[in-house]
């Protein structure tokens, strides 16, 4: 029985009545034994069975007058209203403080004004700075709306600037539905001071489209003031352009040039003070026109079910009036006919409450993780089910506070996996609200846990930035050893090129011994150039291995219970700790001529050693760099490139997959209108956000 559920729940209280019925029953029976016996009988004219078949007649009809219902169905609602779209300026100028705290806080705050004095009406939420953004489309679901409220802020949309004619736009073509013109408004707050828009063209839209707009203009029109930003560890900065601070005011020129050029257009200036935005609005709608209209949502409307429990409890009660001390007779089949009407809800809903105490007994233990599980499949279980709204919102927020303790203790060693809890406690928290409004903890948790997610990206963000410092640090070492081997190399030649009479006396095994070759002429004017420039090396190579330790230093990070592990520069540090001897041996052996050959083998062996560590270190980035490359091929599909080998393989292996050398018949395509929609939908917005790329590049003032 699909959607099962008590209408009148509160009335199942009246079950615990059953209990003291059943003891004054029993006591009844107890007391009647007693006379019998008194007066000599000795055949009970009363049967136990009787008063358990009136307890039960009880019970079924308490069941009956809480309206059990089934099979819900969704009547939609009409709501006499009008739509609303509040239209909300992001741009960085926003920031400014001259209406305190901020002109975005106030416009946030006249917008939760505003949401508290509505009713039938259906909310939308757009923000735009350079470009326009839909936080929330048109909805009767004001939490909802209140939620991306607070997430709007300057980082909401593609880039910088103020352009109100991107909002208007995106409003009336993808916010505002046909078939409504003339209930359509548009409540702008903005500090005014328009850097892209074109007149002509939003007046254009509104006219065509019949839209009111209403023109809040925040700011103090008279003095400037400078724009404060916070960076991700508190401090705070002023704006500049161009080397200089950025001062702005409420420029409302151009609201009060659209309110004087369009009858649907109305311009009010707050100032710099506080305002109420829903009082306004409420002044700017009396006497405009309301119209009804059919949204997704409306009343939900059950089959009566009680005559599943009502029938059954006057026959029970029927039967136990009728029952004799004889025995039941024709009635005992009455009985089980009756308990083939019982529903069989009671079993499932013993079972969804024993699991759901095991998920709380689990959550309550420490067990998050199961307890998350438990939750998890237990929402699979019952979601389209017999579970009402309520029941799928408990489940959606004990899940959400498993996820947070999961994430809470992910949050140092892992923060990465502690954002991705994170983001699902807080969806978890959000479909509970959603599915039941009245529920506050789950509201006062969203927000929590919203700004646990902000910390925890903040968090990330500045260890990927400390990675790829560390990364830039580790291949800015590479490039060093690289010129370092290349200096020695250079200088073994310049060695080896300098030491030609000695090698040009060289013979073959069968040669008598060649005579005493004597120091070349200049000799010793080259060996305090060698030996400078060794000395010069064995410099690099000692600062290359610092930077080394300082970089190894950084890469281990202690964590508390954490042995300290080998980093990728363990290795190539134990190797740079043996380049101090052939070193001290090629500059020893660069200052006698006689002993050159011996000075260049001491070289050799130092390259040797810098080309291992380079080989270890360049090893392990394009490690990682392949792994990358093979995830991305894999994601892109790119077709395999086999070998002759592996073409002959493959055409042995089709005979295991098909009885013959006949080709797999395609499947019919399956695509749906809503289908081809939605790809449709996705493709537009991918040509817009490119578009949004391309006019980021154009936008002068970014504030």
């Amino acid at each position: 029985m699909n959607g099962f559920t008590f209408q009148w729940p509160a009335l199942l209280v009246l079950l615990l009545l059953a209990f003291p019925l059943a003891g004054l029953l029993a006591y009844a029976r107890r007391r009647r034994l007693a006379a019998i016996a008194a007066m000599g009988g000795g055949k009970p004219t009363h049967r136990r069975l009787r008063d358990v078949m009136r307890v039960a007649a009880f019970v079924m009809l308490v069941l009956a007058l809480a309206r059990p219902g089934y099979a819900p169905r969704t009547e939609s609602m009409s709501h006499t209203g009008r739509d609303v779209v509040f239209v909300l300026d992001v741009s960085q100028s926003m920031l400014a403080e001259d209406a305190s705290p901020s002109r975005l806080e106030v416009a946030k705050q006249a917008v939760r004004d505003a949401l508290m004095t509505l009713g039938n009406e259906r909310v939308g939420l757009v923000v735009y700075a350079g470009s326009a953004s839909i936080l929330c489309p048109l909805t009767y679901d004001y939490d909802f709306v209140r939620y991306m409220l607070e997430q709007a802020n300057p980082r909401t949309v593609d880039f910088g600037g103020t352009a109100l004619q991107s909002a208007v736009e995106k409003a009336a073509d993808q916010v505002f539905m046909d078939g409504r013109e003339g209930v359509q408004d548009l409540v702008v707050l903005t500090d005014g001071g328009d850097h892209g828009s074109t007149l002509d063209k939003m007046l254009e839209v509104i006219e065509q489209r019949k839209i009111d707009v209403l023109l809040i203009g925040i700011g103090d029109p008279n003095s400037a003031s400078p724009i404060r930003l916070k960076d991700e560890k508190g401090a705070v900065s002023l704006l500049e352009d161009d080397g200089a601070p950025v001062y702005t005011k409420l420029e409302a020129g151009a609201l009060r040039e659209l309110a004087a050029r369009s009858g649907n257009v109305e311009y009010v200036e707050a100032g710099a003070g506080p305002f109420d935005l829903g009082h306004l609005y409420q002044d700017y709608a009396s006497g405009r026109r309301r119209e009804a209209a059919s949204g997704e949502t409306g009343l939900v409307v059950y089959q009566e079910g009680a005559v599943l429990f009502l029938v059954p409890g006057l026959l029970l009660l029927l039967l136990s009036e009728c029952w004799g001390a004889r025995g039941p007779g024709l009635g005992s089949a009455a009985v089980i006919c009756c308990g083939l009407l019982l529903p069989g809800s009671g079993l499932a809903d013993e079972a969804f409450r024993a699991s759901f105490e095991a998920a709380v007994r689990s959550f309550e233990d420490g067990s998050h993780e199961e307890a998350e599980a438990g939750f998890s499949k237990l929402y699979q279980e019952v979601a389209g089910g017999t579970a009402d709204a309520g029941e799928l919102a408990a489940l959606h927020f004990n899940r959400g506070l498993c996820l947070i303790k999961l994430s809470e203790a992910q949050a140092e060693m892992a923060p990465e996996q502690a954002l991705l809890l994170a983001e699902q406690a807080r969806d978890s928290f959000l479909a509970a609200k959603r599915g039941a409004p009245g529920m506050r903890r789950a509201g006062v948790r969203l927000e929590l846990t919203s700004a646990l997610v902000a910390e925890l990206r903040a968090k990330v963000e500045e260890q990927e930035k400390a990675k790829k410092e560390l990364d830039d640090e580790v291949q800015a070492l590479v490039e060093r050893l690289q010129a370092l081997l290349k200096a020695q190399q250079d200088l073994r030649a310049e060695v080896s090129a300098a030491d030609v009479p000695r090698q040009q006396e060289r013979r073959g095994p069968n040669t008598p011994p060649p005579a005493p070759v004597t120091e070349p002429e200049g000799a010793v004017g080259m060996v305090g150039e060698f030996v400078a420039k060794q000395v010069a090396v064995r410099g690099e190579s000692d600062a290359v291995g610092e930077r080394m330790k300082a970089i190894d230093g950084k890469l281990k990070v202690p964590v508390p219970g954490v042995l300290a592990m080998d980093t990728v520069l363990t290795e190539p540090l134990r190797l740079m700790g043996g380049t101090a001897e052939p070193l001290a041996r090629a500059i020893e052996g660069l200052k006698v001529w006689n002993t050159w050959p011996a000075s260049r083998f001491a070289q050799q062996q130092f390259e040797k050693i810098l080309e291992e560590i380079l080989d270890l270190l360049v090893s392990d980035s394009q490690q990682e760099g392949d792994e990358g490359e093979e995830m991305e091929d894999y994601e892109e599909g790119e077709e395999w490139e086999e070998s002759d080998e592996g073409s002959s393989d493959s055409m042995a292996a089709a005979g295991d997959l098909a009885a013959s050398a006949e080709m797999q018949p395609l499947p019919k395509p399956n695509y749906s209108a809503e289908d081809i929609l939605m790809e449709e939908q996705g493709s537009l917005q991918f040509r817009q956000q490119k578009r949004a790329g391309e006019n980021a590049g154009k936008v002068e003032k970014d504030y």
